[in-house]
């Protein structure tokens, strides 16, 4: 799906699409272009428009249920439910969240709060804001799976790594808007290698300092 000039007006208009800086993603990529999706979460009624595109190429009879990953997904999880369950001829589609495990040793997905039950054969649609490697939507989709769901799609408001359905469990998906940006990796990147600052107010830009602080110390 191409980007659709009219989403990304409204992102642009939420302040959702932040430009000329030195960011650090959770996927720790670096780039010059970043998505705030919480600028998007301070706007239940732009969210809840977003939502309804997000489930909009669903057949609302199909789908059962609709996770998403903690924490900003939990939000688009429960607005798609809400828009699924207001097209269906009769009963609910209910709205879940994968929570990740703390406990140092075991930090895959889990349902918990006794959320295990309504994923075990049901028929799920997974959402997720942003896609930069896929990964927190890969770990989600083999959680709906272990615990016995069937996952019928992936919805996401961006895809911004050009990800693909090979690396999300080979779950189609579908994006309100294809963004592909450039991003590097921390030794290859050309902002790190000019001395361009890092953002720390957006993204896990002072998470990155602090290890780096860290490993240099280490050094001494």
């Amino acid at each position: 799906m191409s980007s659709d000039a009219t989403l990304m007006e409204l992102f642009e208009q939420a302040g959702a699409i932040i430009t000329n800086s030195h960011f650090v993603y959770s996927s720790g990529r670096h780039s010059s272009v970043y998505l705030n999706k919480d600028a998007l979460y301070l706007r239940p009624e732009l969210i809840s428009s977003l939502c309804e595109r997000m489930g909009q190429p669903y057949d609302p009879e199909q789908i059962d249920v609709v996770v998403g990953p903690v924490i900003g997904a939990v939000i688009l999880s429960q607005w798609t439910a809400y828009h699924l369950t207001r097209r269906k001829l009769s009963g609910e589609t209910r709205a879940v969240f994968a929570e990740k495990g703390s406990d140092g040793v075991d930090k895959q997905f889990f349902f918990g709060r006794g959320y295990d039950k309504f994923v075990k054969g049901s028929n799920v649609l997974v959402v997720e804001d942003i896609l930069t490697t896929g990964g927190s939507a890969r770990q989600t989709i083999e959680a709906v799976r272990r615990y016995g769901g069937n996952v019928i799609g992936l919805s996401v408001l961006c895809n911004r790594g050009n990800v693909g359905p090979e690396q999300v469990g080979g779950v189609p998906i579908h994006a309100l808007v294809e963004l592909p940006l450039q991003t590097y990796t921390a030794e290859e990147c050309p902002f790190c290698r000019d001395g361009v600052p890092v953002n720390t107010e957006l993204g896990k830009g002072r998470a990155f300092l602090a290890k780096q602080q860290a490993a240099d110390a280490q050094k001494l």
